[in-house]
């Protein structure tokens, strides 16, 4: 009976042994597979590409809290842009900029104020405000493909408007200006 024993105890053994080496290498083949499903891009998150179309007329939900403002004597609606979030998101990613609404950046202390073009769709003007309300520096037309670089005001700015490309030009607005900016309750 002894041996009966030994041979039951090596079999069940054996077959312990060999069930454990069989799962452990189904999860290695199995995991190489996944691995190899990720390296050739089957896994990439899909990025929603298509939006509902907000049409012109439509520019409200798009930008819905808008307070006016006057820059070098020309009245348009700014959507302000206050938080770090908001100013970094600022218009990135809109399908268009109505003629009389810009982008407000309010920040808080005087800078060089830096903007870039990320993920943007359409081309701007940028204009750069002094805390008192006068413009220290413009760029004109500067496209979407200009990401990555940034653009910055050589002297200190507290503000930063961003406007429809063509919209300084169109309406003579030049350094020196004063913008009137909403107050504070707005």
């Amino acid at each position: 009976m002894k041996i009966a024993e030994r041979i039951v105890m090596v079999l069940l053994v054996v077959c312990f042994v060999s069930g454990a080496a069989w799962i452990y290498f189904s999860v290695q083949v199995k995991q190489q597979a996944i691995h190899d499903s990720v390296a050739r891009g089957d896994f990439e998150i899909p990025i929603a590409t298509t939006s509902p179309e907000v049409l012109p007329e439509d520019w409200q939900t798009i930008y819905p809290n808008v307070v006016p403002l006057t820059i070098g004597g020309v009245p348009v609606l700014a959507s302000v842009a206050e938080s770090l979030g908001d100013r970094i998101k600022g218009l990135s990613d809109t399908p268009f900029l109505p003629d009389n609404v810009v982008k407000l950046f309010v920040f808080s202390s005087a800078g060089p104020q830096s903007i870039w073009m990320k993920d943007m769709n359409y081309a701007l003007d940028i204009i750069w405000i002094a805390k008192e309300g006068k413009i220290v520096h413009i760029e004109e037309n500067v496209s979407p493909d200009s990401y990555p670089e940034s653009f910055s005001s050589p002297k200190p700015a507290w503000y930063v408007v961003e406007v429809s490309a063509g919209f300084v030009a169109a309406n003579g607005i030049t350094l020196g200006e004063e913008v009137v900016l909403p107050s504070a309750g707005e």
